[in-house]
């Protein structure tokens, strides 16, 4: 029988003394999406930031 040990977090299978790295992958993931979206002080509405983009882009196509 196999010996493991089980993330409360996440729940993932992990050998005997092995860390799971389910919120350091969580916290990364929240970073990326801070940099990407962004709440509009006006309207409170979520914009995609388009860094390098020659002009102001708000997400919205139309």
């Amino acid at each position: 029988m196999a010996y493991y040990n089980v993330c409360p977090d996440c729940g993932a299978n992990l050998d005997p003394g092995e860390l799971c790295d389910c919120k350091n992958e969580k916290t990364e993931k929240m970073e990326i999406m801070k940099k990407m979206f962004r709440a509009s002080p006006v309207t409170g509405q979520y914009e995609f930031r388009f860094e390098g983009a020659g002009k102001r882009s708000s997400g919205f196509i139309g």
